[in-house]
């Protein structure tokens, strides 16, 4: 496997608590011009959403954790709203009890925003706990590039927009309720 020296080692450092230091795209503009083309068509497999049929093992367990988390949620979501009497929404196997408390938390917080920061949070503390020994390898920058995604996603939550959305969407109901009563 192909190391990639110069480029990992100009890459600045990433914290879920700061913004990024770089756009994603700008970071495939850079690894497209010094990555081999075979690394490269790995290294855009790395997405933020479930990869269909990953090829590299890093993928394979990106694949397994977001199915993981999406079964956590679906149960917490469950729970939630009343839905799991009969245990449908349940994950069958042996829980992480830190995972779960963790989604739990997010899920039943009251403000939706910080919900989805915290499940951004626990994508990036996975990423986090499985970069490698070789920060100058592929899978190291595939990880960066998972990681920049997750930020850019924060980034774009905005309380005004939110507030702007959820005014419209309020409109368009009392419209539909005002043609329905007249």
């Amino acid at each position: 496997m192909a190391e990639y020296y110069y480029l990992a080692s100009t890459l600045p450092m990433l914290n879920m608590d700061a913004e990024a230091p770089m756009s994603y795209s700008e970071f495939m503009d850079k690894c497209r011009s010094q990555m081999s083309k075979k690394d490269f068509k790995e290294l855009e497999s790395a997405v933020f959403s479930s990869v269909a049929d990953p090829k590299s093992p890093l993928m394979r367990r990106w694949k397994a954790y977001i199915s993981k988390v999406n079964s956590y949620l679906a149960e917490e979501r469950a729970k939630k709203l009343g839905w799991n009497d009969d245990g449908a929404y349940s994950v069958p196997e042996e829980k992480d009890r830190v995972l779960a408390e963790r989604i739990s938390r997010a899920v039943r917080t009251m403000d939706p925003l910080e919900g989805e920061k915290e499940l951004l949070s626990i994508y990036f503390d996975f990423l986090r706990a499985n970069i490698t020994y070789d920060p100058f390898s592929r899978d190291s920058l595939m990880i960066y590039a998972l990681q920049l995604q997750i930020l850019e996603r924060k980034s774009s939550f905005s309380q005004q927009k939110g507030k702007s959305e959820f005014e419209r969407l309020f409109k368009e109901l009392q419209k539909e309720f005002t043609v329905k009563e007249g």
